[in-house]
């Protein structure tokens, strides 16, 4: 599908409205939706005919989405431990996309979205290979496992900004913390640092 500029600057505003709104009310109406997006209603259905197809759209969107910003991280320029904490403040930017993922699809991918998904998980992988490799990342902990925990632990901390449990400035300090002392191994090989 082919949109003029403008059109697709629409479409992208109603989509990062829907996620704004969903991640935080997933009951919201598309009448909510079209207020955040500065739009009406009726131009969200000239673009997704109900709400169905624009939670789909946003899956979609949100995979596609933070597939950029892992691929501008920059994987394998520098150390795989500098890599991994570009890729987690990537994902806290996208804070309302990477919330929206889990919520609305328990990080499982449709079959539309699978291949996103993978390449997503291909390139957080190859980074935590690499840093075992490397000798900073604990290479007696599968490296899926490690990925596990980096989604988990990013999504924990956004939720708990979204909560008000910590401040929302401090919130990616602290998942760069919480995640050195999880994953990575000092110089004496031991696991976790500060």
């Amino acid at each position: 599908m082919h949109l003029s500029p403008q059109r697709a600057r629409t479409r992208q505003a109603i989509l990062d409205a829907a996620a704004a709104r969903w991640t935080h009310d997933p009951t919201a109406s598309l009448s909510h939706v079209a207020s955040a997006a500065g739009v009406g209603r009726a131009t969200i259905h000239r673009y997704f005919p109900d709400r169905s197809a624009l939670q789909s759209a946003l899956v979609t969107d949100s995979w596609t989405t933070l597939l950029g910003t892992v691929r501008e991280a920059q994987p394998s320029m520098g150390s795989a431990i500098e890599v991994i904490q570009r890729i987690v403040t990537a994902m806290v930017y996208e804070g309302d996309r990477v919330r929206y993922l889990f919520t609305a699809t328990e990080g499982s991918p449709s079959d539309e979205d699978a291949g996103i998904a993978q390449t997503v998980d291909e390139l957080i992988l190859d980074e935590i290979k690499r840093g075992q490799h490397e000798g900073t990342l604990d290479p007696a902990v599968p490296p899926r496992w490690i990925e596990l925990m980096i989604w988990s632990t990013v999504y924990t901390g956004l939720q708990a900004a979204s909560d008000e449990l910590v401040p929302r400035h401090g919130v990616e300090a602290l998942i760069h913390r919480t995640l050195r002392r999880m994953i990575t191994i000092d110089s004496q090989g031991s696991p976790g640092h500060p």
